[in-house]
């Protein structure tokens, strides 16, 4: 008996002693890893250090598995680390199917979820520095690790873990994290050390990177998606960023006014307590200065915090307070807002000023990150089981306004974007069907072959809030006072942005449906494209890029035709492409027509079409240093559709000393991004095109613009000017985006103005809304588009011509309509842009100038009005 005991005391201590030992073995700090504390004062670790150090650690943890979830834009590896206990990590697929199994409700009694939930562990995504200059997270994240792996935290690790799977990415911008720390380490100990890359710290999107998240543009949104919606499923997603210096030292959750209406109301309950857990910790931790319920709201932007509500996933956005990169400041007390200096119920203990470091942020996001760990272990079985019960309401109950279903006909303008935008939908997760049979919905006919999203399907609020037009709250900074400006969208209405006809159906309806487990893009007809002549409609994006191609690649001869005609029975649009059949078109056609699933017309003769040739054009696009996101939203789409370019700087346009320029030599076409005239012209350096409508601390930390190395400040200058006059007088074509009108109101005597200029906000308000615009698709900027269209209004114009004076001549492409022309979003005034043109095609001389007073490409979103753009680079030759 003594015996027993003996041997039992010494197996339970070698077991704890061997416990303890692989708990904390070998393990390397980030500290020894990388020869300084995270955190330090001027020390940062770039992506490729940080990428080692999650190797390193995951070969001396059993409790750290290493991901590579994608690929970034730049070819990047994406990595992920799965942190949990060794025992779960051996049954990791089991959680996975268990967190799928409780997403849809239809085939699992409540009992069985309950069970499930028991058996199962919650989830944790955290995800770091996806704005790069928010640098801290990404720093954070090797200690974080670190941390839990050795049990190095605020709680017993080896029990939370057991509980919880925390999935950490420590950026989800790795190219941007690699650019920002290039640039601050070779200015480092300059005067320029806390400047701003001249650049878009991501090679499209910069600060935009985090308005992807349902359009799923780019490659780091498209693996993080995946992870959320189709891979693990977290059921809490926390998001780490930046905000401004002066104010709150820290945001988290409570969010504030207004919500999305569509979202559960369990989303926001647990929130509320993940955000208290989390202020409840710091403050024990003696952290001053966290703030809730101001500056962030409910309201949906397409971000990636907040994507996670409209699937049933709690998403939290932290926001901590800046410094300049690694390098720290210090905040005078009187330099702290009055609003952020005294205690009030959602701010109780402000931070009084003093000097603010990165390592004083990584602090904090240590804190709160275990804080939220810890949390969701402690309430584990509840957080899975309301995931479980969240998806079952989605499906079973029915909300206030809520649709049946939202129908897309068959019959659509541009079938192939429409089918592009089905593709975008179930990226996120959204259920589809097609009809297999005719049917009548709320009165309206839809032929076989439509596509139907019913709304009772797990992720019902992502579809309904993507599908439907949105109504922002009328909000007043107080009774009868100016607008309130929200964060940012007011409306995002994708069949609206996207030019799809789409049918919000009230009313229960019956039809043979078959869910589709992809997209189904036609087959392309074989044998076409044998006759002389093909013809491709100018009503398809893809039939530009198509013509691109054919263009610089097989030399085509392609004209357009001047109006619309009917051939073989068959309506084509004006502005359709006629190409001649050329042995290497004829060698080049097939394949493209397979990759961009399109069908042509085939014609032996097209003497009896009018038309107008149409040359290979030149294309170049202007890229100030003052990292414009519009412009990289406009590469984006050049890429992404082919589009050949070249990109300008200032001294390709306004010359040197040693060269000057001849633009009309190497350009037709010239393209302006959203910008305004007078940071194109000096440099001066403007607000964030494309960023935050206001919200404090919302936009990326800002240097000043003294801290900018010489050779990129500066603009195209009068030099440039003059360069661009001579151009357009010797026939070439520039295209101006919607604030980038304003270089050709202040300095080409066009024939229009912007009537919104000096309007007060109480007279005309419309923040990032879709608007009604009609459209004159029988002049050449209008080619292809339909008569009605809806068009992104982000600090847009409504645009006054008059008439013209010697040499210019105008004409109105497309203007707002007398009423009913708001479509989505928030609108004030409307009166003030009745009737005003939206687009407007200017001849001066022998060239032209476009002016787009809207966002007709915003975030590559906007395809239903790519084609103003799109026209404006293919614009028709004289005959």
């Amino acid at each position: 008996m003594k015996k027993t005991f003996s041997l039992a005391k010494f197996s339970f201590s070698l077991f704890v002693f061997l416990s303890i030992a692989v708990f904390v073995h070998a393990q390397t700090s980030p500290e020894a890893f990388l020869g300084f504390k995270v955190g330090a004062d001027k020390k940062l670790a770039d992506y490729n250090q940080i990428k080692a150090y999650f190797e390193k650690l995951a070969q001396e943890s059993p409790r750290l598995k290493l991901l590579t979830i994608g690929t970034s834009t730049l070819k990047k590896p994406m990595i992920m680390a799965v942190i949990t206990s060794e025992e779960n990590m051996a049954k990791l697929d089991r959680y996975k199917e268990i967190v799928k199994k409780l997403r849809d409700p239809r085939s699992l009694p409540a009992d069985e979820a309950k069970r499930l939930a028991k058996e199962g562990k919650v989830i944790v995504l955290i995800t770091a520095s996806l704005h790069a200059t928010e640098i801290a997270a990404s720093q954070a994240s090797m200690e974080l690790a670190y941390n839990l792996v050795t049990g190095k935290t605020l709680f017993d690790a080896k029990k939370i873990l057991s509980d919880v799977i925390v999935l950490l990415c420590p950026t989800h911008n790795p190219d941007g994290n690699q650019m920002v720390i290039d640039w601050y380490k070779k200015y480092l100990g300059t005067k320029y050390e806390t400047g701003s890359m001249p650049w878009l710290y991501h090679y499209y999107a910069g600060h935009d990177d985090n308005r992807d998240w349902f359009m799923l543009n780019l490659p780091e949104t498209r693996a993080i998606t995946k992870v959320q919606y189709q891979d693990w499923l977290p059921q809490i997603h926390l998001d780490q960023h930046q905000m401004g210096s002066t104010g709150a030292r820290l945001f988290i959750p409570p969010y504030m006014d207004p919500p999305l209406p569509n979202i559960q109301p369990m989303v926001w309950r647990t929130a509320n307590l993940l955000g208290t857990s989390m202020a409840y910790d710091l403050q024990q931790n003696g952290k001053s200065g966290v703030v809730n319920g101001r500056s962030y709201t409910g309201w949906y932007i397409g971000a990636c915090d907040d994507t996670p509500w409209l699937h049933n996933v709690i998403g939290i956005l932290s926001e901590a307070a800046s410094v300049r990169l690694a390098t720290p400041i210090y905040i005078e007390p009187n330099e702290i807002p009055k609003s952020y200096y005294e205690k009030m119920m959602d701010f109780v203990d402000p931070w009084r000023g003093g000097w603010w470091r990165l390592r004083d942020i990584v602090e904090y996001e240590l804190i709160f990150s275990q804080s939220l760990i810890k949390t969701a272990a402690l309430h584990k079985e509840d957080f899975l089981f309301n995931f479980y019960q969240m998806c079952k309401n989605s499906i079973e109950k029915v909300d206030k306004d809520q649709p049946f279903a939202f129908v897309i006909s068959a019959k659509q303008h541009d079938y192939p974007t429409m089918l592009k935008m089905l593709d975008v939908l179930q990226m996120g997760g959204v259920e589809i069907h097609q009809a297999k049979a005719d049917f009548v919905a709320d009165g309206k006919f839809f032929p076989a072959g439509s596509f139907v999203v019913r709304t009772a399907q797990p992720y019902k609020a992502y579809a309904w809030a993507l599908l439907e037009k949105q109504k922002y709250p009328d909000m007043r900074q107080y009774p009868g006072g100016p607008p309130e400006p929200p964060y940012d969208n007011a409306g995002w209405t994708l069949p609206l942005q996207m030019g799809v006809a789409c049918e919000e159906i009230k009313e229960p309806f019956e039809v043979k449906l078959e869910k589709l487990v992809q997209v189904p893009y036609p087959p392309v007809p074989a044998n076409q494209g044998a006759a002389n002549y093909v013809a491709l409609g100018s009503q398809i994006n893809n039939s530009y890029t198509i013509v691109f191609a054919l263009l610089k690649d097989a030399k085509a001869e392609v004209w357009r035709t001047k109006t619309k005609v009917n051939k073989k029975g068959i309506d084509i649009p004006a502005g359709s492409f006629i190409v001649k059949n050329s042995p290497d078109v004829k060698k080049a056609l097939p394949a493209l027509l397979q990759k961009h699933h399109l069908a042509v017309l085939d014609f032996e003769d097209v003497a009896d079409i009018a038309k107008s040739p149409l040359k290979f054009h030149r294309v170049g696009l202007y890229q100030s240093w003052r990292g414009n996101m519009d412009e990289g939203w406009t590469r984006y789409m050049f890429d992404d559709m082919g589009i050949p370019y070249k990109t300008l700087h200032n001294e390709d346009i306004k010359g040197t000393k040693e060269k000057k320029v001849d633009l009309r030599a190497d350009y037709d076409v010239i393209v302006f991004s959203d910008e305004s005239g007078t940071t194109i012209k000096s440099g001066q350096r403007g607000g964030f095109p494309g960023g935050p409508a206001g919200a404090p601390g919302g936009a990326p930390a800002r240097q000043p613009a003294s801290t900018t190395p010489p050779e990129y400040e500066g603009g195209i200058g009068q030099e440039g000017v003059d360069a661009l006059k001579a151009f357009v007088e010797k026939g070439g074509v520039i295209v101006l985006l919607n604030q980038a009108c304003t270089l050709a109101f202040n300095e080409f005597d066009v024939p229009a103005r912007n009537a919104l200029q000096n309007v007060d906000r109480t007279r005309f308000f419309c923040p990032t809304s879709i608007l009604k615009i009609l459209v004159d698709n029988e002049t050449p900027i209008g080619y292809g588009m339909p008569k009605e269209a809806g068009a992104m209004f982000v600090n847009s114009l409504a645009l006054d011509t008059s008439a013209p004076g010697f040499e210019w001549d105008r004409k109105v492409v497309a203007s707002y309509p007398e009423d009913d022309i708001l479509m989505s979003g928030w609108l004030l005034g409307p009166d003030v842009i009745a009737r005003k043109a939206a687009v407007v095609d200017t001849k001066y001389k022998d060239g032209r100038i476009i002016l787009i007073g809207v966002r007709c490409q915003n975030r590559a979103e906007s395809h239903g009005t790519y084609k103003f753009l799109l026209n404006g680079l293919l614009y028709p030759d004289k005959d």
